[in-house]
């Protein structure tokens, strides 16, 4: 776990204020028609989409890129197998708590009125493919760099929102 805390060194203040930034300008952003709840923002907003969403995914891009350069001593140090193991969870912790942290925010916003099983399936199903994303981008880790790396995840992304909602 040590390890895993080291990775969280790698994030600079400002990337972090960046993204609790535009979390925060998110009510007056999204336009809101009736009574809705957290869950339909998160699936339908384009904001959280376009924005937020890319920029977590670009942010993990460069930090993988940023750990291949370190990729050599901390294969000497862990091993591959132990050095792959703690980069997937981090990344995964990192979209865990990324998602989490909106699930909250939005949850507080906007409450969850009319609130279904279906919605909270779909949820579900919305951070399960945060978690692929993230794990298709950290996939770069030891090798050289390579757009599709990046480009892959943000069409997935994309995909997802406008094919399905």
């Amino acid at each position: 776990m040590n390890i895993i805390n080291n990775y969280y060194k790698l994030f600079k203040k400002s990337e972090i204020l960046l993204l609790l930034f535009s979390y925060l300008i998110m009510p007056f952003l999204i336009q809101v028609n009736g009574h809705i709840n957290f869950i339909y923002i998160v699936l339908t907003s384009n904001y959280i989409t376009l924005i937020i969403n890319t920029y977590y995914l670009v942010l993990i891009y460069k930090k993988t890129q940023s750990m291949n350069n370190l990729s050599h001593y901390l294969i000497t140090r862990l091993g591959y197998k132990t050095a792959l193991i703690s980069i997937h969870s981090f990344g995964n912790s990192l979209t865990l708590f990324m998602t989490l942290g909106l699930y909250l925010f939005l949850f507080v916003v906007y409450g969850a009125v009319h609130m279904s099983i279906d919605l909270l399936w779909l949820l579900v199903i919305n951070t399960f493919i945060y978690f692929i994303e993230t794990n298709m981008i950290l996939l770069q880790f030891n090798r050289k760099p390579n757009i599709m790396f990046i480009v892959i995840p943000i069409i997935i992304n994309l995909v997802y929102h406008y094919v399905f909602f």
